[in-house]
């Protein structure tokens, strides 16, 4: 609360500054997207969207570390800055924010909205203050609004991705059909020299399927017995073989599932590629399966066709896109309950039921209609 007030009591003399400034051409952008993987990935077409409006520009993503890798399959991005340990908490965390931006930057865009990104760039005298504006757990923040440029509303029904696409007409730009349907997309920019042998050529009929077992958040994750059931439904497509994707952390339940299931029909890739190369991995499935997490939003951005179980997250605010993406919703009262701007990581309820009673079958019947397909 004491960087809000300072930054009233001061106002007078920043906002001055300002005006005198004028307004320079928006010749370096700095987007602020400091959430995880899905969030990441699901706003890739601002960076497009900025590419194709803004030709010239500089465009400089700040992104949390864990998307670095993934950023460097985002052609329309220029530059990295990785955010660094503690965010942009306390002063040490606001001083490093505000150094980066004296660093001559025309126009900052967060898509990751905190007390900090509304301040610092108002303090440092950037021209063009853009951010995505809540519409949940704002409290004080609010206060802060007047320190923007151009704030957009992030509505209750509406994709986030809109919302950040329409905070580009902070810039100047025409927000039209054509800039609201840019699509996620992440190139395969790292194949790993090993694929073709974990991931051998397909036979001639021959299903892939991905079974996503990580969720970035544990509260969203299968059990290993709902993944057992719906393996097994899986394999009574003949044509099928199953690949099972997750780090390291998921070889336990991956090899529970190769104890129990046909060996010779399951590919165990848990743990064996870093986050760069998984979209070389997942280019090559023809259909993947897994609750709302990162993994599932890159193999929609690769272009694979998905089926997503949405469980405690609202499908209004972020979902699959592609034209092939199945999204399977939840049925307990309680769903969804997990939101842009409101994510928890544990079920307030205590009963994750909407995990626990997944639809597991529903699940397994999609795929089955896009290998049909």
């Amino acid at each position: 609360m004491i960087y809000l007030l300072l930054t009233w009591l001061v106002a007078p003399v920043l906002w001055l500054r300002l005006a005198l400034g004028g307004r320079p051409a928006q010749r370096r952008i700095l987007v602020i997207q400091t959430a995880k993987i899905g969030d990441f990935v699901a706003t890739t077409p601002v960076f497009r969207a900025l590419r194709q409006r803004r030709p010239d520009a500089e465009i400089v993503a700040l992104l949390h570390p864990v998307n670095l890798p993934l950023a460097r399959g985002v052609k329309s991005i220029d530059r990295t800055v990785a955010l660094p340990d503690g965010g942009f908490r306390a002063w040490a965390g606001k001083l490093w924010l505000y150094r980066l931006l004296r660093g001559g930057f025309d126009a900052v865009i967060v898509l990751s909205p905190n007390l900090s990104t509304y301040l610092v760039p108002f303090w440092a005298g950037v021209p063009t203050r853009i951010s995505v504006l809540p519409d949940r757990r704002q409290g004080s923040t609010r206060l802060a609004w007047p320190f923007l440029s151009h704030g957009e509303p992030h509505l209750a029904g509406h994709l986030f991705r809109e919302t950040a696409l329409r905070s580009l007409g902070g810039l100047g730009l025409t927000i039209d059909g054509d800039l609201l349907a840019t699509a996620s997309q992440v190139s395969v920019a790292d194949v790993p020299q090993n694929l073709h042998k974990i991931l051998p050529q397909k036979t001639a009929g021959e299903a892939l399927v991905g079974l996503g077992l990580g969720a970035g958040n544990r509260m969203k994750a299968l059990s290993a017995d709902q993944w057992l059931v719906l393996a097994r439904e899986l394999l009574a497509i003949p044509v099928s073989r199953l690949v099972l994707i997750g780090t390291a952390d998921d070889r336990e339940a991956a090899q529970e599932l190769l104890s129990q299931l046909p060996p010779a029909r399951i590919l165990d890739t848990t743990g064996l590629f870093n986050l760069s190369q998984l979209p070389a991995v997942l280019a090559r499935l023809d259909c993947f399966v897994g609750v709302d997490s990162g993994a599932t939003y890159l193999a929609d951005a690769v272009g694979v066709p998905v089926v997503d179980f949405m469980g405690p997250a609202d499908a209004d605010d972020q979902r699959p896109l592609g034209s092939a993406a199945a999204v399977i919703f939840s049925a307990e009262p309680c769903a969804p309950c997990s939101h842009a701007f409101d994510a928890p990581y544990r079920c307030r309820l205590g009963t994750r039921a909407c995990i626990v009673n997944a639809p597991v079958v529903a699940l397994a019947e999609a795929v089955k209609a896009i290998i049909r397909r």
